[in-house]
């Protein structure tokens, strides 16, 4: 307690020998050297040599000297504080704070070389996002400002989207994901994992396909014959020691090969692909027929066939809807960037081909993940509850 007493005195008793004009004095140039220290170590660790002094940051600068942010006709490039680093003085302050956990990941080593790197690329990558769209691309615009662009120069494309964007001061984050960075290859949702045990499933119960499945015209999965996309659904038959045995009641083309087998009658929505050369076989039937019907639109026959062919063992789930579930949470967030997306049920399933193809463009879904998104805009389309339309 003594020394607390003698503290409390020393700095707010006045000084018997020491001036008061003095310790003002004193006191202003102690602040003037702090700030100036502070801000000299402020610049210093805004500077990019600084951010790259960190052997993890030297894979983004390698993919950043690939683009025209670091090199272009004009020499006029931007840095990684540039980009990432708020030019407001409160939000830059704040920036340090957070940056202090950054450091802290590489000197404890969470980082050691590009494949960990490449593990947190998607977490990091969506950290920034997130941060880029709250502050309206704010570091962006500091050197792209709507006011200022010719819109009359651009192709018309991007005049198109950048007058609508300017009209709502858009943020770009939303639209140029990828610009300077490589994007993420593949998020969770992407990671194939095991389905039900094959010894649980029981015989004629309708299974799901949980990723895209080949299958086999033999036990021992020798004789490849085609695949299953995600989400089909497929009749279980048996399973032995080697394989399963599934049993497909889809619908084809009865035009050329007619190796693409869809889940509907008249709707392109894609089940399964087989090979080629199966499908050329001249040997006895490969399936059966069940029913063929004329496409009064098409003029084409349609049959639907049955066909039993092997997969790998535990590779089909029950709930399809946790597989929907995870396409419509990326529909969701991808196709709402640049404007509002359509509803589900407003577009039915041979239309949602061309508009999803022509949107999946401007995200960055990989191909697998879009893929399975389309399915499901398929399978959720007003085909299937056209009251909606």
């Amino acid at each position: 307690m003594n020394i607390f007493k003698s503290i409390k005195r020393f700095f707010l008793k006045p000084s018997a020998k020491i001036g008061l004009g003095v310790l003002l004095f004193s006191g202003a140039v102690a602040g003037v050297v702090a700030w100036i220290a502070f801000n000299a170590v402020l610049d210093h660790t805004s500077q990019e040599e600084f951010c790259v002094g960190c052997h993890s940051m030297t894979y983004p600068l390698e993919e950043l000297k690939q683009t025209a942010h670091w090199s272009n006709e004009k020499g006029v490039s931007a840095g990684c504080p540039d980009c990432h680093l708020p030019h407001s003085t409160i939000p830059k302050y704040i920036r340090k704070i957070q940056a202090t956990k950054e450091i802290w990941v590489e000197l404890t080593g969470g980082i050691k070389n590009k494949s960990d790197f490449e593990k947190k690329r998607l977490e990091m990558a969506e950290r920034e996002w997130a941060r880029m769209s709250a502050n309206g691309s704010a570091e962006c615009k500091a050197c792209h400002s709507y006011d200022r662009m010719q819109f009359d120069k651009m192709s018309e494309t991007a005049r198109n989207a950048m007058m609508r964007a300017a009209e709502t001061d858009q943020s770009c984050i939303d639209c140029h994901k990828g610009i300077a960075h490589h994007l993420p290859k593949s998020s969770n949702e992407n990671k194939k994992s095991k389905g039900l045990s094959s010894d649980s499933l029981t015989a004629e119960k309708t299974y799901y396909t949980q990723n895209n499945v080949p299958f086999f015209f033999d036990e021992e999965l020798k004789q490849e014959i085609g695949y299953l996309e995600s989400g089909v659904p497929v009749h279980f038959v048996k399973t032995t020691p080697k394989a399963d045995l599934i049993e497909l009641r889809m619908w084809r083309k009865d035009k050329g090969f007619g190796r693409i087998w869809y889940n509907q009658f008249g709707k392109n929505i894609t089940d399964a692909v087989l090979t080629k050369e199966f499908m050329s076989l001249d040997n006895e039937p490969k399936y059966q027929v069940l029913e063929s019907i004329d496409d009064p639109i098409t003029g084409l026959t349609w049959q639907k066939v049955k066909l039993q062919v092997w997969i790998e063992r535990s590779q089909l789930i029950e709930d399809i809807d946790s597989l929907w579930a995870k396409a419509e949470e990326t529909y969701k967030t991808q196709c709402s960037t640049c404007h509002k997306q359509p509803d589900v049920k407003h577009f039915d399933s041979n239309t949602w081909i061309g508009l999803f193809n022509g949107m999946v463009g401007f995200t960055n879904i990989d191909q697998q993940t879009g893929k399975r998104v389309l399915r499901y805009l398929q399978m959720h389309s007003s085909d299937f509850e056209p009251h909606n339309h």
